[in-house]
């Protein structure tokens, strides 16, 4: 089957995926806030006590402040039409995913703007970069639900254990809870030591509806309810034990979300989200000042990409990182390369950014792909890219990964 462009995407599985009707996002973008005018007094009123004036200020007082719907407009405004993938990518399926963990410690510049693909992993490189804003840009619209999930629960958690607990809808026992110095290993023991029950699950998602629907002034239609709904319920029945599948299942075990939570980098640290409570408040406080924002966006379009620059000059950064896991895969194979490149080159970088790739082995061993791994995550310089581009445009994914990489 011949592909359309847009279908590349989602870069965990390397295979081509099925093409959907295009269809204006979904969602109704929501209306600006009203002004609501505060009366000051003037030096003539200074310390009057006219009850004209104390009844004034008391109704003013008593008008509601306007929603912050800016999260809401800045999501549905980026964002282009849906497109359908053949795996749901509720986890990651890299293995590798925190190797590249001390060459970003070494070399990603803290404080400016991130930019990722795909599911909670992103999570770990925020953690790591440090920046001020984040960008998640998938072209199915279930990441970007799925995105809206996590965040909901962000803003309930009190503890990296009761995060887990919600996500997985079990019981959270705050009175023994391992606390802020707990290893992942006692995070995850905690977490399963309550049963899953359907009661508990039920009444976590109705409470996620709810923060998405009244606190992220989120318009999400049936459908898109259903994809919540959906997603979270994987959590619900696949557990800890929730594994990366496609739709049609090719035998090959991926990695448990246990595994990938308590994974390691090349020195033997966890350095994951949930590993350390430094790094699991730092995305908390990110997502809770609405400075990760998920969108739906093909990495070729005239849409999201454009715009997700354009955010980020407008607010006078550079980007620190590009999480593309191996996206560059799929532009090659549907003949979107050089929209690619362009909207790349569009970036405002410096010498400092960084992509973060993931080679997947499908019968060509990367040389940095570590023993007891099928994956490889890599680090390439963004001007290193532009300027071998601008030179000699790569010819094939494999020259895109082996080149200049990063130590």
């Amino acid at each position: 089957m011949k592909l359309r462009p847009a279908l590349f995407l989602l870069a965990f599985i390397g295979h081509a995926a099925c093409d959907r009707s295009l269809a204006p996002p979904r969602g109704a973008t929501s209306a600006p806030p009203a002004t609501v005018a505060a009366a000051t007094p003037t030096a003539a009123s200074a310390g009057s006590t006219s009850s004209a004036a104390t009844a004034s200020a008391s109704a003013a007082s008593t008008v509601p402040a306007a929603p912050d719907t800016s999260f809401a407009d800045l999501v549905n405004k980026l964002s282009e039409p849906d497109q359908h993938f053949f795996s749901d990518n509720y986890i990651s399926n890299e293995t590798s995913y925190l190797h590249a963990s001390t060459s970003l410690a070494k070399h990603a510049q803290k404080g400016g703007a991130y930019i990722g693909v795909g599911p909670e992993q992103n999570f770990s490189y925020i953690a790591m970069v440090q920046p001020k804003v984040a960008f998640i840009v998938d072209i199915r619209r279930e990441n970007m639900v799925l995105h809206l999930l996590y965040k909901a629960l962000f803003q309930r958690a009190t503890s990296r254990s009761h995060f887990l607990a919600l996500l997985v809808g079990r019981p959270h026992d705050a009175a023994s809870d391992p606390g802020a110095t707990a290893s992942i290993e006692d995070v995850i023991k905690h977490v399963e030591k309550s049963a899953a029950d359907e009661k508990t699950f039920t009444a976590v998602h109705e409470d996620v509806e709810k923060v998405i629907a009244n606190d992220f002034h989120m318009a999400l239609d049936a459908n898109d309810k259903k994809t919540l709904e959906v997603a979270h319920r994987a959590f619900f029945k696949g557990q800890l034990d929730l594994r990366f599948e496609l739709k049609q299942r090719n035998g090959r075990l991926y990695p448990q979300l246990r595994e990938l939570l308590a994974a390691t980098d090349l020195a033997g640290g966890k350095t994951g989200f949930l590993a350390s409570e430094e790094a699991f408040r730092f995305v908390q406080t990110m997502q809770k000042e609405n400075r990760i924002v998920p969108v739906v966006g093909d990495f070729a379009g005239d849409r999201a990409m454009p715009g997700v620059a354009a955010v980020i000059r407008e607010r006078g950064l550079t980007v620190s990182a590009f999480y593309v896991s191996n996206v560059e895969q799929y532009l090659f194979e549907n003949n979107v390369w050089g929209k690619w490149a362009k909207n790349i080159a569009a970036l405002p970088t410096d010498e400092k950014s960084l992509f973060i790739r993931a080679w997947l082995d499908q019968g060509k061993t990367h040389p940095r792909e570590k023993k007891g791994h099928r994956t490889a995550t890599i680090l390439q310089k963004v001007a290193d890219f532009n300027a071998r581009q601008a030179k000699k445009p790569y010819a094939t994914w494999w020259d895109v990964a082996t080149d200049q990489l990063v130590d």
